[in-house]
């Protein structure tokens, strides 16, 4: 469990490292996709994964598993698509004065690596509610963070879908 904690903190940087050179255009629009595919990931995620877990059977320990993954496999599908149709339809940068293009792209920037972070954290909820990783284990600052860095995108599924969707996120 206490790698968990480090590892959002290195998707966090590494999220920003990859923005961080971006303008604010570009950072805006990735913002977009990565706000919408985990809207578009999570009902949809659960949805292909109860036809998986049907299809396959799995036993009771390994169907988080197939929660997990098809959460994620839609997730990349979507900000993969979303990226490649705002790039298609957006073909001209809008010009912002070079100051404001670069401390904006640096804020936006973080903001996409904050609900990158957010929804990788709100994921582990997945095996944490199946009790395969135990957050008994954890130090208390260890969950603090996790929980801290799972809000900002667990605010938007709930705005978007309500508790009930949430609730299936963290409940086997």
């Amino acid at each position: 469990m206490p790698y968990l904690a480090v590892l959002m903190f290195a998707i966090f940087f590494a999220g920003f490292a990859m923005t961080v050179n971006e303008g604010l255009w570009s950072n805006a629009i990735t913002l977009f996709c990565v706000m919408l595919a985990g809207v578009i990931a999570v009902p949809g995620g659960l949805a292909l994964a109860s036809y998986v877990i049907a299809q396959a059977q799995p036993s009771a320990e390994n169907e988080w598993a197939f929660k997990f993954s098809s959460i994620w496999g839609i997730f990349f599908f979507a900000v993969m698509i979303l990226r490649i149709a705002t790039d298609r339809i957006s073909r001209v940068r809008m010009k912002f004065v070079k100051p404001l293009d670069v401390a904006g792209g640096i804020l936006v920037g973080l903001v996409v690596s904050l609900m990158l972070t957010s929804f990788s954290a709100m994921m582990l909820y997945v095996p944490f509610a199946s009790g395969v990783w135990k957050t008994a284990e954890a130090a208390p600052w260890q969950n603090q963070t996790i929980q801290s860095f799972a809000g900002p995108m667990t605010s938007t599924i709930i705005a978007f879908y309500g508790q009930d969707v949430s609730n299936r996120i963290t409940q086997r």
